[in-house]
């Protein structure tokens, strides 16, 4: 009877270890599993976003995170300058246009989107975390999802806006930051740190700060094109500008009576948009063309002349500004790429041209359906210019020195697609001050 009791007294012991273990094998699973929801509900507000010219040609890609169930936070740098953009949960392939932008700050290198999709998993706000000596972001690979850790290095601290430099340089902009406890941290984000750029990370509260004052309704993408925080001279300052290709120096002024072009020029002039672009575009006793932004790193056999600013400008085609031999105007794609007919937002030629007859010019006048001034007969027929171009781009400016460098330019040797054998740098243009 003993020998019983003690067996069925070990036999309940053993059960009770076994179940206390049990629960705890429990816990520890749960924890676990607790430790990888939150990684997985996490990458549900990281979104892949791809911004687009107004010709539906890809600018850049990046990343943003939802922080609202219609709203989108990314870096200002990534968004400004583009006509639309498209947003998708992270690594895959199902795109959508936003609707537009709700705020932005430049100091912040901010931007607010308003999506069309929703997103309930958006990273709340109020439970960031604002201490923390390390941090971490997400990324995917072959499927798997995986982390990049970093450390961080002191707050940089300045009147506006604080952020922390990050010791790994692997991360990408505009995706999250999480503190070890899986809060979200801020946004990474380059910004310029003793004159270099440095990849840092930019804490929430000033996300925080921004979201409470976004606009209910969304403003196109566009109109952030031609915001910015600095100060650009005054064309009343200005007497003209200088070109310094490789092959000499091109001196123009622009017109005042375009001035949304001029504004523009001098904009990207002081930006210095234009510094070590190809002159990509040549055609004998026609013109010559620079401004595209994909020229700056092209090698040889790349197609060309695609990119401008991301940005547009509407026509403005003005009584006596004509294509005369020097004149300057904007370029433009075709009608059928290009069906609200505006120019480009950097690109310009300028007119080498040829002298035309009367006859021709009756011929031009009759397919175009339009009548030269005499003004432009007696410069066509003696000075010489593009007459046939007259009424379909907008001419900004004129060369008042150097129309010697653009005649040796347009007489180089060029491919089929009329870019120059032996490239042809703006190595830089110059305000001339009065």
């Amino acid at each position: 009877m003993l020998r019983y009791l003690i067996v069925f007294s070990l036999l309940f012991f053993v059960a009770g270890c076994g179940s206390g273990g049990k629960k705890q094998a429990k816990k520890k699973k749960q924890k676990i599993s607790a430790t990888r929801l939150s990684y997985g509900t996490n990458v549900k507000a990281i979104v892949s976003i791809q911004t687009f010219d107004h010709y539906s040609r890809q600018l850049k890609s990046g990343y943003g995170f939802y922080v609202a169930n219609d709203i989108i936070v990314t870096n200002l740098d990534l968004i400004k300058g583009c006509y639309k953009a498209k947003t998708a949960h992270m690594n895959t392939d199902d795109f959508n246009n936003v609707r537009g932008f709700v705020g932005y700050s430049f100091n912040y290198n901010l931007v607010f989107l308003k999506t069309r999709v929703k997103n309930l998993n958006y990273l709340k706000l109020r439970n960031a975390e604002e201490n923390t000596d390390s941090i971490y972001s997400l990324f995917r690979k072959n499927r798997k999802l995986f982390i990049h850790k970093s450390g961080l290095k002191q707050i940089i601290d300045r009147d506006t806006v604080s952020f922390y430099p990050v010791t790994n340089k692997s991360m990408s902009r505009g995706k999250p930051a999480f503190a070890l406890n899986h809060r979200l941290f801020g946004i990474l984000q380059k910004r310029k740190t003793n004159n270099q750029s440095e990849l840092t990370v930019l804490p929430a509260k000033w996300i925080s700060d921004m979201l409470k004052k976004v606009k209910k309704e969304p403003e196109s993408l566009i109109h952030l094109s031609r915001r910015t925080d600095k100060v650009y001279p005054s064309y009343k300052k200005i007497k003209g500008f200088r070109i310094i290709t490789d092959m000499g120096n091109i001196d123009i002024k622009l017109f005042n009576e375009t001035p949304v072009y001029r504004d523009n020029f001098i904009k990207l002039v002081s930006d210095h948009f234009y510094d070590s672009l190809l002159v990509h575009r040549v055609i004998r006793d026609f013109l010559i063309q620079t401004g595209a932004a994909d020229t700056k790193y092209a090698k040889k056999d790349d197609v060309v002349g695609w990119q401008g600013p991301g940005y547009t400008l509407p026509m403005n085609i003005r009584p006596g500004l004509f294509h005369r031999r020097g004149a300057i105007a904007a370029s433009k794609l075709p009608e059928d790429r290009n069906p609200r007919n505006r120019s480009d937002g950097s690109q310009f030629y300028i007119v080498s041209g040829r002298i035309f007859t009367d006859d021709e010019l009756n011929e031009i006048e009759k397919e175009k359906h339009i009548k030269f001034t005499p003004e432009q007969r007696k410069v066509y027929t003696t000075v010489g210019g593009a007459p046939h171009l007259d009424g379909d781009y907008t001419v900004f400016g004129e060369v008042t020195k150097g129309m010697d460098v653009v005649d040796k330019i347009a007489s180089v040797k060029t491919y089929a697609v009329d870019r120059p054998v032996k490239d042809i740098r703006v190595k830089t243009i110059r305000i001339i001050w009065k």
